[in-house]
């Protein structure tokens, strides 16, 4: 997203813009849908004060259960922009710490960056479709969420897997049974 500088008004302005997810380079798997990025820019002349609200449908796989489901992922950016080239020390990172240098005669500010880094930080690490998920039963891969089966109460371990074997390669050899 661009911030033109020299459309901006003394005071406050308001901003929306809806972003394809290529356009911001996100994982098109994860976010299927547009990027929806709103807020307000303070400006005064020199420098511009930038609160975003960003909202970004998602799509996952449980953590548990592996069912897929899609969940809003929302963020909160507060980026200054300055209309000056940055500090020496900075000469390679263009933006610092919510800092983003338009340069001496800048008329724009890219905010993609900020707004990037704001909504992967709210990408939950831990995806559960719900929180009381029950997940899949070790032995048979039975979804607990939908059914119950024989193993449930079981206290011996579950069997040792084949290393490297992911969820999805034991969902598919269930459904070859």
């Amino acid at each position: 997203m661009k911030l033109y500088l020299t459309t901006l008004r003394e005071g406050r302005n308001e901003v929306s813009e809806t972003l394809p997810p290529e356009r911001l380079g996100l994982d098109d798997e994860v976010f299927t849908e547009p990027v929806t990025v709103s807020g307000t820019v303070e400006w005064s002349g020199d420098h511009a004060d930038v609160r975003l609200h960003i909202e970004a449908p998602a799509h996952f796989a449980c953590d548990r259960c592996a069912e897929e489901f899609d969940r809003p992922v929302t963020a909160e950016a507060m980026v200054q922009v300055l209309i000056q080239d940055p500090p020496d020390e900075e000469a390679d990172d263009d933006e610092a710490d919510g800092i983003v240098y338009a340069g001496r005669r800048g008329t724009n500010a890219d905010l993609t960056e900020e707004i990037v880094d704001a909504l992967l930080l709210e990408v939950p690490l831990r995806r559960l479709c719900s929180p009381d998920c029950k997940g899949l039963c070790p032995y048979c891969y039975t979804n607990l969420n939908e059914e119950t089966c024989e193993h449930v109460g079981l206290e011996q371990p579950a069997p040792d897997e084949p290393r490297g074997e992911t969820i999805a390669d034991k969902l598919k050899k269930k459904q070859q049974r």
